[in-house]
């Protein structure tokens, strides 16, 4: 990935049932522990996406023949192409207004066709319906977002729309008629302790969300630390937590200014980095990797860490090339990941025959 689209991560996005939480000790710790990793070995197709005139996409989604991509950095951010290379189409030109898409940092598409990213630059939703894909009305459809806060991160299902983002009532903001209402605490951290929540928005503003295909769960993994929340969702009334997994606490300096609330260490652990999800489990790839060593590379995940629907680790995937995005394939039953260094390539690991246990 571009160190432009790194740099977007760590400065635009970090200016910045029961209700269990638990602290996982190191050598406990699935994201640190080989124990119970196994080898992601079930090498399938590679795509070298440079060949085929594709470069530094930020995700790539393989749906039957087709390959969809998103570009942080690109002219257009959502492009789809044939697996040949061919150019289907290219939507969201860079820039603010109509049409136009500028902050997105990923995208998921859902079993019904619907694939949906969130502009946080133009604070709003992005939605395509694959369904018409080719048809005279294709095209991306916008649902905007409150503006009395900044939002950081939303996910849709359905009707269902969860973010997070600079909120000083809660965690997740869970929408309803445009109107929101929100649920749940920040993590507690205890050296943050008296710090307000507004700057503790500001600390945990960088994240991922995915719902659960169902729409009655929904997981959040922060980019900056080895956090991650599992949560239950009732859609427009009520959101509960199932379980907080603290990995790793974040490294940061928190200062109260405007444009930079937080100054995160450079020794400080980049966290999640995607998230993909199935009616079973969640596939996290993690990172742990930090800016000091890595620079620009931070961005690479090294593992891929699986959890059930109620926060509890089921294995941890070692892999032999780290990515920067995973997608699920469901009809492969498979994991692509995505790689840019040195060149861009799309690398499919099947899971058919993986013990999951």
């Amino acid at each position: 990935m571009k160190k432009t689209a790194f740099i977007i991560i760590a400065l635009l996005l970090a200016f910045g049932c029961s209700d269990e939480k638990h602290e996982v000790p190191k050598e406990d710790n699935p994201l640190f522990s080989t124990s119970r990793a196994i080898s992601l070995n079930q090498l399938g197709e590679t795509i070298n996406l440079e060949k085929i005139g594709i470069y530094n996409p930020t995700k790539v989604i393989k749906k039957d023949s087709l390959l969809i991509v998103l570009d942080l950095n690109g002219l257009n951010k959502i492009s789809i192409y044939q697996e040949n290379g061919k150019l289907l189409g290219s939507y969201l030109p860079t820039g603010m207004g109509a049409d136009r898409g500028l902050y997105i940092l990923t995208m998921n598409l859902d079993n019904k066709g619907i694939l949906s990213a969130y502009d946080f630059g133009n604070d709003r939703l992005v939605e395509f319906d694959l369904n018409h894909f080719g048809q005279p009305e294709f095209g991306p459809k916008f649902i905007d977002m409150p503006k009395d806060k900044k939002h950081l991160c939303v996910a849709k299902s359905g009707t269902t729309i969860i973010s997070t983002g600079m909120f000083d009532d809660g965690r997740y903001g869970l929408m309803n008629n445009n109107n929101e209402e929100y649920f749940l605490s920040y993590p507690e951290i205890p050296s943050y302790r008296t710090i307000n929540d507004t700057l503790r928005s500001a600390l945990f503003a960088s994240n991922i969300i995915k719902i659960k295909p169902d729409g009655t769960k929904f997981v959040c993994a922060n980019m900056q630390s080895g956090i991650i929340d599992f949560c239950s969702l009732i859609p427009c009334t009520n959101i509960t937590r199932v379980a907080e997994l603290n990995l790793y606490s974040p490294k940061a300096t928190v200062k109260n200014m405007r444009r930079t609330p937080v100054a995160y260490s450079t020794d400080n652990l980049f966290g999640f980095c995607d998230i993909e999800v199935t009616d079973e489990y969640i596939y996290a790839l993690y990172s742990g990797r930090s800016y000091r060593k890595y620079k620009d590379q931070i961005v690479y995940g090294e593992r891929i860490v699986v959890f059930d629907w109620e926060g509890n680790h089921v294995h941890t995937y070692l892999l032999r090339n780290p990515f920067t995005s995973i997608s699920f394939n469901k009809e492969e039953n498979a994991i692509y990941g995505l790689t840019n260094n040195p060149n861009s390539v799309l690398i499919k690991y099947t899971l058919e025959g993986t013990s999951i246990n």
